[in-house]
């Protein structure tokens, strides 16, 4: 008979919840980056969109064009500053996640070396138990060979 881990049910359950924290992490951590992207174009089409209207200012622009031009300005610089309000709750649920996931790991972490040992032990015990059964066999040998 091998060897059998009778916590091999619980160790499954910390692996299957430590998948479940790394997705989330995973999750989390493409909403931040998702956000940042957002705001890094953001930025850059704020200033693009800046320079569009100064050009435009210094060649004459009617003045529904302008206002339409610094209505997108405006409304770019607003969604920015949304999204950066948004950042600061995003990079919190990202470390969250990962303390999470990290707490996770090492659970499973604890039990695989809890497995370990025990391994260690059967294998240990095993190998006593052969060797008794050996010894056992050699003593049966010597005591016929001197009983002949």
């Amino acid at each position: 008979m091998g060897f059998v881990f009778r916590l091999d049910p619980v160790l499954d359950h910390r692996r299957h919840l430590e998948d479940l924290a790394l997705n989330e992490l995973a999750k989390r951590l493409k909403a931040q980056q998702d956000c940042e992207r957002q705001i890094a174009w953001m930025h850059e089409e704020l200033n693009r969109a800046r320079q569009d209207l100064a050009e435009k200012e210094s060649r004459g622009i009617r003045a529904q064009d302008y206002i339409l031009a610094n209505e997108y300005v405006t409304v770019i610089r607003l969604q920015a500053m949304r999204e950066q309000a948004r950042l600061p709750v995003l990079r919190l649920a990202t470390e969250q996640a990962r303390t999470k996931l990290m707490e996770a790991t090492r659970a499973r972490k604890v039990l695989e070396t809890l497995k370990d040992r025990h391994r260690a032990r059967w294998e240990r015990e095993q190998l006593a138990l052969e060797q008794k059964l050996l010894d056992e066999v050699a003593v049966g040998r010597f005591a016929r060979r001197q009983a002949l």
